[in-house]
């Protein structure tokens, strides 16, 4: 249901956001432009747009593809109202205008601004955190960026093993678990490997603090069963590489540890 309570707003603004320059539309309530310009994303820039929206009041109604940022934030600080539009929206309603997916930040901001003409009533202005909730969306939205880097590393190190030394890949649950980083730490080739028996198996796994239900003999199979090797000079090349994206991979590991605590302290508070 449209929002009966919002005001009744003189104008329309939108932005289409860039990292070094934004586009700016406002546009009446009947849809004309009443301004088009470009500001850029810097001090001068920014009080530039803070002039240019305060000719149209102290709170004006902005649509922009953004949730979160240094310039979002410096708009609600200037007493605007922030409407993030998702990207999906966004291109749908620039269907509306024209066909053809050619970029115009000029066409941009003012199909941001235009559809919150026609559809303000059903959109909810983004509220202003607290300083405590903008430190957890702060810090889960980066962790988020930081499994994605820690899953395309993980993913990345399963590839050059394939390539070279399956048998880690076979030995544990998944490859970014600590014991297999440190199995390929502690036997990066095949030959390597190969001496691994029961006894030793044992050994490492005790060393390492595993804390799996699979017996070291049934490891020990397990890898014999999967010591496949590749020629020598691909062994030495992937070997190098393994030890490379294991260090990449345990440090991310450790990194979303500490992201996991720091919002887990900021949540308890």
């Amino acid at each position: 249901m449209p929002d009966l309570n919002l005001p009744a707003w003189p104008v329309f603004a939108g932005i289409d956001w860039g990292g070094e320059n934004h586009q700016l539309c406002v546009v009446a309530p009947d849809g004309k432009r009443l301004l088009e310009t470009r500001v850029s994303h810097d001090v001068a820039g920014l009080h530039q747009l803070d002039l240019h929206l305060n000719g149209f009041g102290r709170q004006v109604p902005i649509a922009i593809e953004r949730s979160e940022g240094l310039l979002v934030e410096h708009l609600q600080a200037t007493g605007h109202a922030v409407f993030p539009v998702s990207p999906r929206i966004s291109a749908r309603a620039r269907e509306r205008y024209k066909v053809a997916a050619v970029k115009d930040d000029r066409f941009d901001a003012f199909v941001l601004a235009d559809t919150l003409r026609f559809d303000h009533a059903h959109w909810r202005p983004l509220s202003v955190p607290s300083p405590l909730l903008a430190e957890i969306k702060a810090l889960t939205r980066d962790r988020d960026r930081l499994l994605e880097t820690q899953q395309a590393t993980e993913s990345q190190l399963r590839m050059i093993l394939e390539a070279y030394h399956p048998a880690p890949v076979r030995l544990f649950s998944s490859v970014d678990r600590q014991i297999t980083l440190s199995f390929v730490t502690d036997y990066p080739t095949p030959a390597n490997a190969s001496r691994v028996k029961t006894t030793r198996m044992a050994g490492f796994l005790s060393r390492h603090h595993y804390t799996g239900r699979v017996p070291a003999q049934t490891l020990a199979d397990r890898m014999r069963q999967n010591l496949l090797s590749g020629s020598p000079g691909t062994v030495a090349g992937k070997s190098f590489s393994a030890l490379a994206f294991t260090q990449v991979l345990q440090l991310l590991n450790t990194q979303l540890a500490e992201y996991d605590d720091a919002i887990a302290a900021a949540t308890a508070e």
